[in-house]
């Protein structure tokens, strides 16, 4: 350690602030005294405090959070650091939620199968197209023998004839005089994986915008199979951009509580930190032996539907505690609130959507 003169003050190393001989820690920002060197030993029960705090957040934490309402109101009485705070909780659950959700399927824009056989079919013909050019090719180079001739005729009788469809696309073509017309094109299975520019001009497709709308439906054809975690992405997003729209919703409905707009984001964080958790717990139990019988159609919904009762009871509950109204004020706004957030979702997940697409 450094050797300190009677009387000296010494200064905190990490924000300068000037500390006492005998001030551990600083004032300021907290940090300890030190000289800048640490032992082996320091350096371990850092570790371990630092863990054993954070493991301990997180239990109280989730606690909290299965309790309706108490999580918004133990943060608004002062109580920060014991709690995880409320976005890095929602973020948590929404990482959590998400993860799970991609690995068991539950959201699953993949149409694999039928690319599949799209791909197969495609460019099996491309290959029918060219053993029979070489058949003829062949029976040309030696003259029609019939052994050559019959050993072609078997060589193509193994593969089955593959008819090809059209592929049509949806696109909206945009005049100069601000007219909007909706086109379909009609795709030629066998161009579907030509070069996106012949396609262009192929089907005579001009303009920035329409050559836009083509490019991105030939690849959701052609590339779905990545595009469900693009996606996935994009909606932690999404759902933490719906977050202030609900707060908004929250404070007209408490407009006369002279609550802070803040107070209701909070409480926005904390419920669908929950929610979060307890759907993907449901996506989970779907992929479990109890929902994989014979009648796994009718069997299936099963923890989703609870899951939803169960938000819809946690939600009213925390309305009540938190926004401390009558069982009939809470009930008719608890409506107004699910009616909002329905319609809020629909219009964030059509943009989001609409977007991932154009990015894609």
């Amino acid at each position: 350690m450094e050797f300190v003169e009677p009387n000296q003050t010494r200064s905190c190393r990490n924000c300068g602030e000037s500390l006492a001989l005998d001030t551990r820690f600083c004032p300021k920002c907290s940090q300890k005294y030190t000289d800048g060197r640490i032992t082996l030993r320091e350096l371990w029960h850092d570790f371990i405090e630092s863990f054993l705090n954070f493991d301990a957040k997180i239990f109280r934490t989730l606690k909290a959070l299965f309790i309706p309402g108490k999580l918004t109101i133990e943060y608004f009485k002062g109580r920060h650091i014991a709690y995880i705070p409320p976005v890095r909780i929602f973020l948590m659950m929404a990482v959590f939620h998400f993860a799970i959700l991609g690995f068991s399927g539950g959201i699953n824009f993949n149409f694999t199968g039928e690319q599949k056989v799209l791909r197969e079919t495609t460019y099996q013909a491309a290959f029918l197209e060219k053993l029979d050019s070489a058949r003829q090719q062949v029976n040309k180079d030696f003259k029609g023998n019939p052994i050559v001739r019959k050993a072609l005729d078997s060589l193509r009788h193994q593969f089955k004839d593959t008819k090809l469809d059209t592929v049509e696309l949806g696109y909206l073509d945009f005049h100069r005089d601000f007219r909007i017309k909706p086109t379909e094109l009609h795709l030629a299975q066998r161009d579907i994986y030509e070069p996106i520019d012949v396609i262009f001009q192929k089907y005579k497709i001009r303009g920035f915008l329409e050559q836009l709308q083509v490019r991105q439906s030939v690849r959701m054809i052609t590339e779905n199979g990545n595009f469900t975690g693009f996606l996935l992405g994009k909606l932690i997003w999404m759902v933490l951009l719906m977050m202030p729209a609900l707060a908004l919703v929250l404070k007209l409905l408490y407009i006369r509580r002279k609550k802070y707009f803040v107070e209701h984001l909070v409480f926005s964080f904390h419920y669908h930190a929950f929610a979060f958790f307890i759907v993907g717990i449901a996506a989970l139990l779907l992929n479990t032996n109890w929902f994989k019988g014979t009648n796994a159609e009718e069997d299936a919904p099963l923890p989703i539907i609870i899951a939803f009762l169960i938000l819809l009871i946690y939600l009213f509950i925390a309305m009540r505690r938190v926004y401390k109204q009558g069982f009939w004020k809470t009930f008719i706004k608890f409506n107004i609130l699910n009616f909002s957030y329905l319609f809020i979702f629909t219009l964030f997940f059509v943009l989001t959507a609409i977007v991932s697409i154009l990015l894609f």
